[in-house]
């Protein structure tokens, strides 16, 4: 618990603060000590004289950046307490409480610190990847920038483990990309590959600033460093038109599928074609041509939509 306060005078020489209750005699005066930055107290009436009617849990002067400098020797391997562990340490070390957006904040701030900001993250690129290159000797990365105004356009890494696995993998390789949470957000595509087991094997990364045919062309280009273009190669990718047109540039003679999941949620959400749906996996799981004849001549029949929807390259 502690007792609300009204500040009476404040600068850079001299601080005043009393009770927020007139009739009450606590007071706190100080001034500075020269130019050392430190202050002198030289009055202080520490004893309240009123009743509880001020008193509260919220201490106003506990700012976010006085919680982060006590939540900050509780990051461990940079990783930290959640929200509600930091108010409950607040509680215990300062016997105060505090808001939610406080400790978000407060969270915030702190893993700036032992993370770094999105900014510096970008900054040391370079010395990030020279240090990748020490520590990974044979593996592949990349750096592009605006030569104009020096702004990041894109950054790819392939590892030699994996650039080294590939050659024991199916040449069946999957594409795609995810969005960027953050200041600078972005996209970031990716390839996988499939083992014998079916297990999911990484092949390369690759954060761009969009996702058109200059990016996909780049992604493809770095790629071909040891995914060869061959007749026996299957590409698997979602329906992205920039997508169709690096493989038609940079793997002609790959065969190139779409995933039948993200097609499924396509035709759910712009279709809505759920009750059709199992026609669908028919057609899509067909091995013969009159298997497929079979299901699809139905589909069209009972959902014309959805029948343009797959028709369409």
């Amino acid at each position: 618990m502690s007792f609300n306060y009204t500040t009476l005078k404040s600068s850079k020489k001299y601080l005043r603060v009393r009770c927020i209750d007139r009739t009450c005699r606590w007071i706190v005066c100080a001034c500075t000590i020269g130019e050392s930055g430190w202050f002198h107290v030289h009055k202080y009436v520490g004893q309240h004289t009123f009743g509880i009617d001020h008193v509260t849990e919220k201490h106003k002067n506990v700012t976010v950046e006085v919680i982060a400098s006590l939540i900050f020797n509780f990051f461990v391997d940079n990783k930290g307490p959640s929200l509600k562990e930091v108010e409950r340490i607040v509680f215990t070390e300062l016997h105060c409480r505090t808001s939610y957006w406080k400790c978000w904040m407060t969270h915030i701030i702190v893993k700036n610190i032992v993370r770094g900001t999105p900014k510096h993250g970008y900054a040391v690129l370079p010395a990030s990847s020279y240090i990748f290159n020490g520590l990974n000797p044979g593996s592949i990365n990349s750096l592009m920038v605006d030569e104009e105004c020096g702004r990041f356009i894109y950054y790819f890494m392939e590892f030699r483990a994996s650039i080294r696995g590939y050659a024991y993998m199916r040449k069946f390789v999957a594409v795609g990309g995810t969005y960027l949470s953050g200041k600078y957000e972005g996209i970031i595509l990716f390839t996988v590959a499939q083992a014998t087991q079916n297990h999911i094997y990484p092949l390369e990364y690759c954060v761009v600033d969009k996702e058109n045919d200059a990016s996909w062309g780049f992604f493809f280009e770095t790629l071909k460093a040891f995914v060869v273009n061959k007749p026996e190669l299957c590409v698997i990718s979602e329906r992205h038109v920039s997508i169709a047109n690096g493989l038609a540039r940079h793997y002609p003679l790959a065969h190139h599928g779409v995933c039948i999941r993200l097609l499924d949620e396509n035709l759910l959400i712009n279709h809505h074609c759920s009750d059709s749906l199992y026609l669908y996996y028919h057609v899509a799981k067909a091995y013969t041509l009159e298997e497929f004849n079979d299901y699809f001549n139905p589909l069209k029949k009972d959902a014309p939509a959805q029948q343009l929807a797959l028709s369409i390259k």
